[in-house]
């Protein structure tokens, strides 16, 4: 369940034009299925490697500084800490991905905003699968920026007759 979204995460960060050619392809669905899978297995590996963080910083400066740290509130404190940057990857992947797509639609009028929507979340990968252990994300938001270039690029606008089910996109 979570080995192939992520694998399909990895081959559009080393093929993005291939992918995004066949991004055409695919419906909203499984591009929603494999970013919520990306998502939350994103968010989990942040809150677990801020919490190990947290206590090994502790237990660092109680090594090799004269200070006395109450563990059992530390690693409450630290759960907490965890648990709210858990729920900030979730928020911001979502809420902040379709606030993003909303201001990216005034720009793009004339494509589709599913298609636009899949488009974002191709180039949200880089944030969801290295965004979790970096403290600067600053060169993950460059690539996102290159990626929403390249799916842009790569979208083909195609003519849908009325009548189609196609049209519910």
């Amino acid at each position: 369940m979570l080995k192939e979204p992520i694998k399909n995460g990895i081959r559009i960060l080393f093929d993005p034009e291939k992918e995004f050619s066949l991004l055409n392809k695919r419906s909203l669905e499984p591009v929603v299925w494999d970013y919520a899978i990306v998502l939350a297995a994103s968010a989990i590996m942040a809150g677990i490697f801020n919490l190990f963080f947290s206590i090994a910083k502790a237990f660092y400066f109680d090594l090799l500084v004269d200070i006395s740290i109450q563990y059992p509130r530390m690693i409450n404190y630290s759960i907490g800490r965890s648990t709210s940057i858990i729920f900030l990857y979730l928020f911001a992947g979502t809420f902040l991905l379709f606030f993003l797509s909303l201001l990216l639609r005034l720009v793009f009028r004339n494509m589709k905003y599913t298609s636009l929507l899949k488009i974002l979340m191709y180039s949200g990968m880089p944030m969801l699968l290295f965004g979790w252990f970096l403290a600067n994300p600053f060169p993950l938001a460059i690539w996102s920026i290159f990626l929403i270039y390249t799916g842009v690029k790569n979208h083909k606008y195609m003519k849908i007759r009325k009548d189609s089910i196609e049209m519910r996109e």
